[in-house]
């Protein structure tokens, strides 16, 4: 039989002091704990408009922050999987969902702050910045091939984040809730250590939230790195669709995408403030699109 997870030690007491336990006596038990996003957490879910009266068996509770750790791979029961346990064992189905994007995301914020905080490793007098290349757009409208083209030209390793994600198929771990923090995050990392070293970093992903756009300038900034943002769109739809058709080869990734698909990411999309290029692969030749962004690197090199 495989042992119970423990309570991590910053959560011993925390359920004590009663049988039966609210959300609301529960963030009061939580309050000053230790917590890895304790109070940001405890707000998302105020904000969120968490049933706060509804009453939980003290057991019941416990039990359930035990799965949700577990699901997580955790090897103790944290303040945070209380607060997740109570919304399960409560059987607050879609407040549980938001509240487990919720803390996704949070734990995400927490890792990009460390990337943030990177420096760059000693450079040669006069060697040229490291580059870093942010190749967005709706799927079918060219990034992944203008992506691997600069990569080819510029001898840089490219990020695909569906090459990435598809690798972490087999073990089961993407979930709804984690699925694009995850990613977001592994599209930081792999830039950010290229960027270290002094290297060039090409990444492909969709790029929708202009949040992550701005991390990833952020991080390549704080890595005394070039930033040159491209959006690909496709103006023509009829060449759009067809483009969709194409396998993509991408081993543990779906082959293809639905139309059904591109429209709700385009929905999701968020304006893109920042200077930056945008190539129409309805009008531009895939060896035009490639000269066009070289040049901008040469041209932001100096």
């Amino acid at each position: 039989m495989i042992a119970e997870l423990p309570l991590h030690p910053s959560a011993v007491g925390v359920l004590d002091s009663s049988d039966e336990l609210t959300f609301d006596t529960l963030a009061a038990a939580l309050d000053g704990r230790e917590g890895w996003v304790l109070p940001e957490f405890l707000d998302r879910l105020k904000e969120n408009g968490v049933e706060r009266g509804t009453v939980v068996a003290r057991d019941s509770l416990l039990a359930a922050a035990r799965r949700e750790a577990e699901i997580r791979g955790d090897t103790a029961v944290r303040c945070e999987y209380l607060l997740l346990g109570a919304l399960r064992a409560a059987g607050a189905g879609p407040a549980l969902d938001r509240a487990r994007k919720d803390f996704q995301e949070l734990m995400a914020d927490r890792a990009y702050g460390r990337y943030l905080r990177l420096r760059p490793r000693p450079r040669p007098d006069g060697a040229l910045p490291p580059c870093a290349i942010f190749v967005a757009g709706l799927p079918g409208t060219g990034k992944s091939t203008l992506a691997e083209a600069l990569a080819q030209a510029l001898r840089a390793p490219v990020f695909s984040m569906d090459w990435e994600l598809g690798t972490l198929v087999p073990f089961g771990v993407l979930r709804p809730d984690n699925t694009w923090p995850m990613s977001e995050l592994m599209m930081v990392s792999s830039m950010a250590r290229q960027l270290q070293l002094g290297t060039d970093a090409i990444i492909d992903g969709a790029g929708f939230r202009a949040e992550e756009r701005r991390r990833l300038r952020a991080v390549a900034e704080a890595l005394l790195a070039v930033v040159i943002g491209v959006e690909c769109v496709c103006s023509d739809e009829e060449a759009h669709r067809g483009r969709l058709q194409r396998s993509r080869g991408i081993p543990g990734w779906a082959a293809t995408v639905s139309w059904e698909h591109v429209m709700r990411m385009r929905e999701l999309w968020e304006p893109w403030e920042e200077p930056h290029l945008v190539v129409d692969s309805a009008v531009e030749t895939p060896a035009a699109a490639l000269a066009a962004v070289l040049a901008s690197v040469q041209a932001s090199r100096g």
